[in-house]
């Protein structure tokens, strides 16, 4: 396999690998344009590659992903200045307009000589884990008025 061929198949792996993932995957150049988008964040964002790429990532309009709302100003986004951003719990909006739970994660990527290359970011959508976590407060909530009710005497 000549070295080109392997590059190509290595493009090509990597790839898929990305779009086969359950977490959403996108990635911004150092200009805060985004750059690659994967499938999983059409799913959970509602916005197709082709509608993504070439924007900036205030299409998803986070709120308080990492302690404020995203500024939408290159400049002034903490992921570039701070070069790891902690996975925090927020909401992104979606196309169609409703709020999605997310955990968000977001890391800065350098060359050789420090210089900002771009940022990669994750995107797990949690409203499966956020609808159980309300049943099982629910639950809780009734099985106490049971254990409640059973210790009344009456006649």
């Amino acid at each position: 396999m000549s070295m080109k061929t392997h590059e190509i198949w290595n493009r090509r792996f990597l790839s898929r690998i990305i779009d086969s993932m359950a977490d959403g995957v996108f990635t911004m150049d150092s200009q805060g344009n985004i750059s690659s988008w994967n499938q999983s964040m059409e799913r959970i964002s509602g916005y197709t590659a082709k509608e993504a790429l070439g924007m900036r990532c205030d299409l998803l309009n986070c709120s308080g992903c990492f302690g404020e709302k995203c500024p939408g100003n290159i400049e002034k986004c903490r992921v570039f200045t701070q070069e790891h951003i902690e996975v925090k719990e927020c909401q992104l909006r979606h196309k169609d307009g409703h709020d999605v739970p997310v955990i968000k994660n977001a890391s800065v990527v350098k060359d050789e000589d420090g210089v900002i290359l771009g940022v990669v970011e994750t995107v797990t959508d949690v409203t499966e884990l956020n609808q159980a976590r309300q049943r099982a407060k629910q639950g809780a909530l009734r099985l106490g008025e049971i254990h409640r009710f059973d210790n009344i005497i009456g006649k």
